[in-house]
Order: structure tokens, then C-alpha cells, then sequence
């Protein structure tokens, strides 16, 4: 026989309780009595007998009910429950909630582990799945209890595209980030924040730093050189992320902090820091309390296994002491760093802990880096396939009258089959399938459907570079569309970057970096696949921004023009 399970009622049962209460009951009466005696009848006396009487049978009730519950019988009623629950969560989801008449996957209408078990599980493939979603179910999907994805070049350009009024999902941006430029939620400070990082990415804030751009692109230049010279193979994914890693610390850094923490090959280093945060940000949404448990557990345990929360560690510290040394100087002017722009212009980024300009700092890092990096290695994948593009741009680059190291900021991006090449591998990189989720306070028609104010609607930008109704021939490499006549009218539709002012503040910026690398490269060197080809790189994922875990990224053969 089941064991039963003591019963907390039988406390009110004991002798001595039983005293101490009929003692307290007298102290009562004698209290009442002689404060309101007029009010004290047999009639009051004998009503409270009966209320005390009642109370101890419902005692004794409950002390019997509670003798017969095992611990078996207990656990199936928990379980019951929440059967119970779920079940009321899961027919609300289905057909009583705002999105329930929207097309998607039910699983994906009834919670959030679908997303989760790909973006987090599998690595980062939930974008793909959503483009799967709009094959099946149409241009608009529900995929998430709370989330529409649309899928319709000319909408989303007039939506997305003009500086409406929308809002960024929380959910969405809440991976432990809170004041940083990609995670502020509030429209005034992000607009303010975005017009003063954006002003210092181009134009004459730029042209301070040409000097410090053009060394590193020379670096770049002579890992080529060596690689042609002694017949080495050259690890280009590696190669591209240095130059862009090596520009973006130092602009953000400035130049003598940046020298103290420069990395033999920090390519490598960045992949292992980097590429488990933007895994770790799927965990972090679904789980947020993650955030908050890995700053109590020590460091030495993320040095085995997740290098980015120590990399973190002592990027606060290195800021730290920026700041302690922007306080000390009041404000040097000789330290060109842009992180000293950014604490004068937002207070903010003072906070004692620095954590505001941590975040600000790899954010901008991660994403100036990976970026620049993901797109030439893009670019030169694209050429390497298709050869009679890589010699129409050499021919290019070779007649051209301009400096390629040293050329005026903007100059190079009016070399028109330059300008074809960067723009069409970019359109092409497997880099940006990520969502853009937003939302707007007022209903919103779409075609039959009627959006539910504040909902989360989201886009893809590669849902703009994929559409063939928009792009001939979308998945080929043609650099010659953006030289037709009308070809201005694709320049709508070409979104790597973002929308309007929550768009990418550094894209100037990234767009002549990546001008410079490919000039200098392709005036220079011929690559090609080494010892596999195109079709190879493209089974194996290799082109991603997050390859396989075993993928060395692409490696080439370099020769001399």
C-alpha cells in the first residue's frame, strides 16, 4: 500500500493547539465584552460556536482529503494540469488567437521551440526554413505564435524601406544587449546614435583614416604575394576577415591601442570568439536567464568552452581603461579612436562598468568584420567561378588612372565594372539570411489580410535579392545587369545593408573597404579553386557566414597576372 503523505492539517488537530486557541477565544470574548457589552447577546455567543464548530469540521474535511492523496495521485494531478494548460494554450493558438486565420506550419503557431530547434539546434537555419515556408504557404506565413514573415518584394519595399513609425520587436533583440546601436529599442536615441556613427563612417572622417586603411590593405596585398611567390595555398576567408578585423579595431580603438592587441592571425581567433556568440544569441532569446548565470560562473570554464563571454571579459576591461584614459587627458584630441567620439557625444557610454560601450564595441567589431570579411570572400568565389568576369575587372583595374592604394574616399566606386562586381556578390553572399523583425502600432492591410496591430511583422533582405520577378536570373552572377539601361531601378532592391535609419551605420564605410580590398587584389592576382571547385563549396556550405564547425573556409591558389 502506497505510503500516505503527512498531512499539514493535522497541526490544527493537536491538543495543545485546540487549548491555546480556546484560550485566545476567551481572551476575545472578555476583549469584546467590555468594550461593546450592550452588543454582546446569547444570540452573537451562539453564532460564533457554530462558525467555530464549522471551521473545525472543514479542517477535518480537508485533514481527511489530504490522508488520501500518494504521492502517485499527486504527481498525476500535477501532470493533469498541466496537460490541461497546455492544451488551453495550444486550442488558443490555433483558432482563438489574432493570427490563428494567417497560412504557417502549426507547429510554428503553437510555440517557439519550432524556431528554436533550427535556429539554435541546427545551427542558424531557421532563415532557410522561413524561405521554405513561403514556398509552401504563400507570401505571407505565420511563423511563430506571435510573428508574420512577409515575403513580397514591392510591399516590403514601401514598407520596410520608408522611415515609418515602426518598432524594434523585443523579443526579438532582447539577447542580453541593451545599449547598443543594433538592440536600442528606443526610435529617438537610435536615430541620434545612428546620424552621429554614420558621420564618422564616411566623408572626411574617413579620409583621416586612409593612411591606416591603406597599410592594411598592403598586408592583405602581401599575403597574396607571399602566397604567389612560394606556391602556397591562401585561406581567403581568413585572409579578409584580418584586413577587416585589423581596420576595425583601430578605428574604434585608435592606432597605439590597437598595435598593443594586434593578433598574428587573429582570423581564427575571431571565428572561435565570434561565431558560438551569434549561435548563443538563439539560446539567449529563448532563455534569458543565460545571460545573467554566465557572468556568475568563472572565467576559466568559457575559456574551454565559449571563448566569447572571456573575450567579452577583457574587452570591458580594455575599455575600461580607455575611458580612465579619455578622463585623465580631458578629452585628448590626439587619440583618434572612435569609441572617444562616441563617449563625448553620449554619456552613456561612461557608465562605470563600460558596459554600454562593450557592447557598442563588439557589436560594431563583430558586424564591421564579418561583413567585410563574408562579403570579399563572396566576391572572390564568384569571380574564381566565373573566370571572364575576373579578367574583364582586371582589364578594368589595369586602365584605370587612379592610385588603387591611395584613392580618394568614393573615387573607386565609380570604376563601373568595380562597382558591378562588388554590388552583384554582395546580392549573391549567403551572409544575410537574417530577419528584420518590426512593429507597427496600426493595423496594417495586406492584400486580403488584415495585420493585427503590434505584431511582429519580419523580412529577409535576401527575400529582395532572391526574387527573380525583380533579379533575371537571380541565383547567376551577372555584374553586367547594374550596367543596362533601368538598371537604377534594382538599386530599390538591393538591401544587404538594412532599411531606412535602422540600417547599418557603417555601410559607407564597408562598401570602400570592400572597394580597395578587390581592387588591389584582382590589379595584382589571379585565384583560383584549390583542389576543389565551385559546386564543392557550395555542398559543403562553405560560403556561409557560419560555415560547418569542420569547414577550413575557402582556400585558393594565387598566381601574377
Amino acid at each position: 500500500m502506497a505510503k500516505l503523505v503527512a498531512s499539514p492539517f493535522s497541526f490544527f488537530q493537536d491538543s495543545a493547539v485546540i487549548t491555546a486557541q480556546a484560550q485566545a477565544q476567551a481572551i476575545y470574548n472578555d476583549s469584546l465584552e467590555s468594550l461593546f457589552p450592550e452588543k454582546i447577546s446569547a444570540q452573537a455567543h451562539s453564532l460564533r460556536h457554530e462558525i467555530l464548530i464549522r471551521g473545525a469540521d472543514t479542517i477535518a474535511l480537508a485533514d481527511s482529503l489530504w490522508q488520501k492523496i500518494t504521492p502517485v495521485s499527486a504527481v498525476s494531478s500535477i501532470l493533469l494540469l498541466l496537460t490541461l494548460y497546455f492544451a488551453v494554450i495550444i486550442i488558443y493558438r490555433l483558432y482563438l488567437h489574432p493570427l490563428a486565420k494567417f497560412p504557417g506550419p502549426r507547429i510554428a503557431a503553437i510555440t517557439r521551440s519550432y524556431e528554436f530547434w533550427y535556429q539554435g539546434i541546427k545551427c542558424t537555419e531557421f532563415p532557410e526554413k522561413i524561405k521554405e515556408m513561403h514556398q509552401k504557404y504563400g507570401p505571407i506565413v505565420r511563423i511563430s505564435p506571435e510573428e508574420l514573415s512577409l515575403n513580397d518584394s514591392r510591399f516590403n519595399a514601401e514598407y520596410f524601406g520608408k522611415d515609418r513609425k515602426l518598432d524594434k520587436d523585443p523579443w526579438y533583440y532582447g539577447f542580453g544587449f541593451t545599449d547598443s546601436l543594433f538592440t536600442l529599442l528606443d526610435k529617438v536615441r537610435h536615430k541620434d546614435r545612428q546620424t552621429h556613427l554614420a558621420a564618422h563612417f564616411s566623408g572626411p572622417y574617413f579620409n583621416s583614416a586612409g593612411p591606416m586603411i591603406g597599410r592594411e590593405v598592403q598586408e592583405l596585398v602581401s599575403a597574396f604575394e607571399h602566397s604567389a611567390n612560394e606556391s602556397e595555398s591562401l585561406n581567403v576567408s581568413i585572409a579578409y576577415r584580418k584586413l577587416a578585423n585589423e581596420i576595425l579595431k583601430t578605428f574604434l580603438l585608435g592606432e597605439s591601442a590597437a598595435a598593443a592587441t594586434k593578433a598574428k592571425d587573429y582570423g581564427k581567433d575571431a571565428d572561435a570568439a565570434y561565431h558560438p556568440l551569434f549561435r548563443a544569441i538563439s539560446w539567449i532569446r529563448h532563455f534569458p536567464i543565460l545571460y545573467n548565470v554566465h557572468k556568475m560562473i568563472p572565467g576559466e570554464f568559457f575559456e574551454l568552452f565559449l571563448p566569447v563571454v572571456n573575450y567579452q571579459r577583457n574587452t570591458e576591461s580594455r575599455i575600461r581603461s580607455l575611458i580612465k584614459d579619455y578622463d585623465k587627458n580631458e578629452g585628448s584630441e590626439k587619440n583618434n579612436a572612435l569609441l572617444y567620439r562616441l563617449i563625448e557625444h553620449d554619456p552613456t557610454y561612461r557608465d562605470r562598468n563600460a558596459t554600454a560601450a562593450t557592447e557598442e564595441y563588439m557589436e560594431l567589431h563583430w558586424g564591421g568584420r564579418e561583413v567585410i570579411g563574408h562579403a570579399l570572400t563572396n566576391i572572390n568565389y564568384h569571380l574564381m567561378a566565373n573566370p571572364q568576369c575576373m579578367e574583364k575587372l582586371h582589364d578594368e583595374l589595369t586602365h584605370t588612372s587612379l592610385e588603387l592604394t591611395t584613392a580618394p574616399y568614393g573615387r573607386l566606386q565609380q570604376l563601373p565594372y568595380l562597382r558591378s562586381v562588388c554590388k552583384e556578390g554582395i546580392r549573391m553572399q549567403l551572409g544575410g539570411r537574417f530577419r528584420i523583425p518590426r512593429v507597427n502600432k496600426d493595423a496594417v492591410q495586406y492584400k486580403q489580410w488584415v495585420i493585427p496591430p503590434m505584431t511582429p511583422v519580419s523580412m529577409c533582405p535576401n527575400f529582395f535579392h532572391d526574387d527573380e520577378e525583380i533579379f533575371e536570373d537571380a541565383m547567376c552572377f551577372k555584374p553586367e545587369r547594374w550596367l543596362q539601361p533601368g538598371a537604377e531601378a534594382l538599386e530599390t532592391y538591393w538591401r544587404p545593408f538594412g532599411n531606412g535609419s535602422r540600417g547599418c551605420a557603417g555601410r559607407n564605410m564597408a562598401m570602400e573597404v570592400i572597394h580597395r580590398a578587390v581592387a588591389n587584389v584582382v590589379s595584382k592576382y589571379r585565384t583560383d579553386f584549390d583542389g576543389i571547385d565551385a559546386d564543392f563549396c557550395m555542398t559543403e556550405g562553405m560560403m556561409k557566414v557560419f560555415p560547418r564547425s569542420d569547414s577550413q573556409g575557402l582556400t585558393v591558389s594565387v598566381t601574377k597576372y
